[in-house]
């Protein structure tokens, strides 16, 4: 059924299938074959090798499929897919931390990770980049209107960073004794491949060239592109009272290149798998081993799904539903319509299966198949965490991480140290002063201060509150100090200069990331489907026309409401907000044509008739850019295992 669907339309298979350990619980998860059978690594391996030949005629020639597994059958499946699916384009294979603490093992190490391996259906496929972590954006502890930054030397380094590599990089800065500077009006002469500088330095300024241990190095920009973004630089002292001139740095905006090893602490199988689910589910609804989201998250994003935001997704072995959650919060974060399928069974537990037997219920009973996987999990993950809230109406109860970072405004922490007046102090007095006062080292203060400000420190000090006015003067600028400690017995005086920092400095801005309530639910649509067999009869006798009119809604994108279907003698189907539409009785086609002029918005418009030649001749008076043949008896249409693998 799906790929008659979606044959060649699916961006991306994200499937976690049952790792075959032997474990006892819910079938789908692992007890595919027991673990005893000598037999068991070909028969999990037979049940992969017709799902993958299956699911990889779905793909897009740049679609992308995803496999996590585990050691037990690692190098089985990488064998299956070199011998099976020899076309495919390995991008890559990422051992995830999923469990921190370690899974132990009778003799062996305790299991920490599990792998994804992801699979390029052709040459076309490329893997899309990761969001760099909190971490990682942690060395930018600094931000301005324009986002976050690190001030990084601006002299280039590595290769070709000699001025005989880029000589037109390499020019001066003239430097005040402040430490502010100019670039000199300058002129380039091609000829001998060098600067001539038109202005001599004035008294009070120093020539300033990118040089190292004598060497002559470049700039990393041209004088030109520093003359138009001098807010991006800045001149400073180092230890050895010698000038460097640094750059904003800032994070790349593409993201970063998917590792081999991936480590977030987000990625816990527990923390962001169980105990979200526990969230969405509440209690008594137990599943064992759900995927952390931000795990799937992560792994549709190196699949190119966030550069996608139209894409589909197909998961065939959908658990709890992860991949649809995950889906959802990717949507969620940058406006995306991307569509997600899941497809699962709805077999119980071990252990519920034998309570259900002990209460005298059979397989296929509405009691015993309302504690299956689909029932009592996939399906009501996916309608709360849409909805925001479970069928009693009580709302969910956690937030989402989003993976995207937000500034916002922190204001800045003032101390009043009341106990003394600084000004009074000695030297040795105020170093063990400073002892108690994070972030101001104790090397920096001298006998004569009357306040601290260092261009290094997010912590400053006044000593001598007489001094208020000359310690704000200093702090101008300074919008990188966080932390205030004003040394003064009067506790109006303490007020004033508190009002004016912060009239000064403003807010700090930070950067963290984002969160969504889980109770904010999500803009989705949820449509659930039971696949089950037809009565052949039935369906030659045009009485399934219901049964397989879901599949017709999906044919056609999914979009729109899934209509009802006509009654037994109705001539057509022409939904009003879909886009398709049906001719049920060929013989009235001229009044299904006038019916269809003028819908711009149709894209599919299905034709029921036996007729080859009908159907072309029909196929070629109808404006739209898809007309599909449906047999009278749908039979021919959804064959399967003819002539294929």
């Amino acid at each position: 059924m799906l790929e008659y669907c979606y044959s060649g339309k699916v961006d991306c298979i994200y499937i976690d299938p049952p790792y075959n350990t032997g474990a006892k619980d819910w079938k789908y998860n692992n007890d595919y074959v027991d673990g005893n059978d000598t037999w068991r690594h070909s028969k999990w391996l037979s049940m992969m090798k017709k799902r993958l030949q299956l699911g990889i005629r779905l793909l897009k020639d740049d679609g992308i499929l995803c496999i996590t597994i585990d050691d037990y059958e690692m190098h089985h499946l990488r064998m299956l897919i070199e011998d099976t699916l020899p076309g495919l384009e390995l991008l890559g294979i990422a051992v995830i931390r999923n469990n921190p603490g370690g899974r132990a093992t009778a003799k062996g190490f305790a299991v920490n990770h599990e792998s994804a391996i992801f699979l390029g259906k052709s040459s076309k496929a490329h893997a899309g980049r990761l969001d760099r972590s909190a971490e990682q954006l942690s060395r930018y502890d600094q931000v301005d209107t324009n986002g976050p930054f690190e001030w990084a030397n601006f002299r280039k380094h590595g290769a070709a960073s000699d001025r005989k590599d880029r000589p037109k990089q390499f020019y001066p800065f003239y430097v005040k004794e402040d430490c502010s500077f100019r670039i000199p009006s300058m002129e380039w002469i091609p000829s001998l491949k060098k600067w001539e500088i038109h202005e001599e330095p004035d008294n009070d300024e120093v020539v300033l060239w990118p040089t190292l241990d004598e060497r002559e190095k470049v700039w990393g920009w041209g004088a030109k592109r520093v003359q138009n973004s001098l807010d991006e630089f800045l001149v400073k002292r180092k230890n050895d009272a010698s000038l460097q001139v640094y750059k904003k740095e800032r994070p790349k905006g593409e993201g970063r290149l998917p590792g081999t090893w991936w480590e977030k602490t987000a990625y816990s199988s527990n923390e962001s798998g169980t105990k979200i689910l526990q969230k969405i589910l509440g209690e008594g609804r137990d599943f064992p081993f759900p995927k952390s989201i931000y795990a799937v998250v992560d792994s549709l994003k190196a699949c190119n799904i966030q550069n996608k935001s139209d894409a589909l997704i197909v998961d065939f072995f959908a658990g709890s539903g992860t991949t649809l959650n995950a889906v959802n919060l990717l949507n969620a974060a940058d406006s995306g319509s991307r569509q997600c399928i899941l497809v699962t069974n709805n077999e119980v537990s071990e252990e519920e299966a034998k309570s259900q037997l002990e209460k005298g219920l059979q397989p296929g009973s509405e009691d015993w198949n309302r504690h299956g996987i689909c029932q009592f999990v996939t399906f009501p993950r996916s309608k709360y965490t849409i909805l925001g809230h479970r069928d009693d109406d009580s709302k969910l109860d956690g937030e989402y991480l989003t993976g995207r970072m937000v500034t916002k405004d922190k204001p800045r922490t003032f101390k009043q140290l009341g106990f003394t007046e600084g000004r009074l102090l000695s030297l040795a007095q105020r170093k063990q002063l400073v002892a108690l006062v994070d972030k101001v080292p104790q090397s920096k203060i001298t006998a004569d201060m009357a306040f601290f400000v260092d261009d290094e420190s997010p912590a400053s000090i006044l000593f001598d509150n007489k001094q208020a006015d000359a310690w704000l003067e200093a702090l101008e600028a300074q919008e990188h100090i966080t932390d205030f400690y004003i040394t003064t017995q009067e506790n109006k005086s303490f007020n004033a200069i508190k009002q004016q920092i912060q009239e000064l400095l403003g807010p700090v801005l930070v950067e963290e990331e984002g969160k969504r309530q889980m109770k904010s639910g999500f803009p989705a649509n949820l449509e659930y489907f039971k696949l089950d067999f037809l009565d052949p009869a039935e369906v030659q006798m045009g009485r399934q026309f219901a049964a397989i009119l879901p599949v017709l809604w999906m044919v056609a994108g999914a979009r729109g409401p899934l209509p009802d279907a006509p009654d037994s003698h109705a001539h057509w189907l022409i939904p009003a907000d879909c886009p398709f539409a049906v001719l049920i009785q060929e013989r009235r086609f001229k009044d299904f044509h006038r019916h269809i002029e003028g819908r711009d918005d149709l894209t599919h418009v299905f034709i029921v008739t036996n007729s080859r030649d009908t159907f072309h001749n029909l196929r070629e008076e109808v404006d739209a850019p898809h007309v599909v043949q449906l047999y009278k008896d749908y039979l021919e249409n959804f064959k399967i295992n003819f002539g294929k693998d």
